[in-house]
């Protein structure tokens, strides 16, 4: 007996620790599917990348770890041949519906059905309820569309990367129209149906993507509550990016002293950068994590390997 409390003591010591677990045992596991992505080692983006998923790729959300970015949870998967790893629960969808999962999947229709499905509306990002007035970034399983500022949007790739500029033209309820002068492109961002139309010149819209997610300008939820994002003063620059899989990136510089940044990839940009010597642009560290901004793109690098972020 005595032997056996020495090994449970020693297993217990040696498993890997977690946050305390946000979501209950008894939901998991449950089938779900991917909107596509990195699969991660460890439940953040500072993991390395172990895997990779498509749109619709069947997976085994095992369980929840508790650690939450932009209103979703990271989950543990199963996926593939047998494989785990982590995915963000704004990237999966679950057979049933749960807080912290962007939402329930949709049934797959039969290739013999001629009946068309209603589709449903966009889900609600967990802050704030989407609509075509306030939404400023749209998602679907190629990359995503963000507001730039003003009445400027970006059409941005998989990896981040900016491939068009449009001009906003008007919105209402359901939907945000952009056009493209350079190519004679109009693109419909419709909420409602959960698409993304495209035309050119004259030509009828016809349905380029889907809408895996969208999330609204958050500005006026920073200004309430007290713990949000801290308000610039004159010497702090405040600047959003998009990383490769179409997550936020929000970094503080504050030009005090010999300069340093406060990033973080949800909620309170908290972990703090001192800038140090550079050839080219500028380098922020802490030896652990590094932000080297030049231009309008960051190259941030984590334990689990460099991303490349674009200014939104």
């Amino acid at each position: 007996m005595k032997l056996l409390s020495v090994f449970f003591v020693l297993a217990t010591f040696f498993l890997p620790i977690y946050p305390a677990l946000a979501s209950p045992d008894v939901d998991f596991p449950q089938p779900g599917q991917s909107f596509g992505g990195k699969v991660r080692s460890g439940p953040g983006m500072q993991y390395q990348q172990v895997g990779s998923l498509h749109e619709r790729d069947d997976i085994l959300i095992l369980n929840g770890t508790g650690v939450m970015m932009n209103g979703y949870e990271w989950f543990q998967i199963r996926y593939g041949r047998g494989q785990t790893g982590y995915q963000w629960g704004g990237l999966i969808c679950s057979q049933k519906p749960y807080q912290t999962i962007y939402k329930v999947c949709a049934h797959r229709q039969s290739t013999s059905s001629n009946q068309q499905k209603k589709p449903d509306p966009v889900q609600p990002n967990a802050q704030r309820q989407v609509n075509g007035y306030n939404v400023s970034q749209v998602f679907h399983s190629g990359g995503s569309f963000s507001q730039s500022g003003g009445n400027q949007w970006e059409e941005l790739n998989d990896r981040g990367r900016v491939a068009f500029r449009f001009q906003e033209q008007n919105r209402d309820e359901w939907s945000v129209y952009l056009f493209d002068a350079s190519r004679n492109v109009s693109l419909q961002l419709d909420l409602h149906r959960r698409q993304i139309l495209y035309g050119v010149g004259n030509q009828a819209k016809t349905p380029l993507y889907a809408i895996t997610n969208a999330i609204a300008d958050v500005s006026s939820q920073q200004r309430q509550g007290g713990s949000a994002t801290p308000q610039p003063a004159a010497n702090v620059i405040h600047v959003r990016y998009t990383c490769p899989e179409g997550l936020p990136l929000d970094v503080m510089y504050y030009n005090e002293g010999n300069g340093y940044l406060l990033f973080g990839y949800d909620g309170p940009v908290a972990t703090r950068l001192d800038q140090v010597r550079s050839g080219s642009g500028a380098l922020y560290t802490d030896g652990r994590f590094s932000i080297h901004s030049k231009g309008n793109t960051v190259a941030i690098t984590t334990p689990g390997g460099t991303d490349v972020c674009h200014e939104r």
